[in-house]
């Protein structure tokens, strides 16, 4: 396997179904202090590289958090995870870069960004 990987933690980060609800529960009664907010994605910093995001549009029993990774090179990286026969998702676009989705051998889902990347120039 090559030297591409996941280069540090990025994201944590769980789909909601109300997003007022949502950052008032995490803003209100946790203490924490959202960043930006949106309709559709809701970021709070947990400390100097890592943050909490909320994403609006999800349905009631989605449950659990994603974890999402910075890579440096996510093509190279998509290449190298499905040639050991890792299964992973199609890329997509984020307004901080580029994202794609990786399946552990159980079917847990992560995430791998690549910031300022966009999906059409990945291939």
């Amino acid at each position: 396997m090559s030297n591409i990987a996941f280069k540090s933690l990025d994201t944590v980060w769980c789909g909601v179904t109300d997003m007022d609800r949502a950052v008032a529960f995490y803003r209100d009664l946790l203490g924490l202090a959202p960043g930006f907010t949106s309709p559709f994605w809701t970021s709070i910093s947990l400390g100097k590289e890592l943050q909490l995001g909320l994403h609006g549009g999800g349905t009631s029993g989605d449950g659990g958090f994603v974890v999402s990774f910075l890579t440096d090179d996510l093509a190279a990286l998509r290449h190298s995870l499905t040639a050991a026969g890792v299964k992973v998702g199609e890329y997509h676009d984020t307004p901080r870069g580029a994202i794609m989705d990786v399946f552990d051998p159980d079917g847990n889902r992560l995430q791998a960004m690549q910031l300022g990347a966009k999906a059409a120039d990945l291939g």
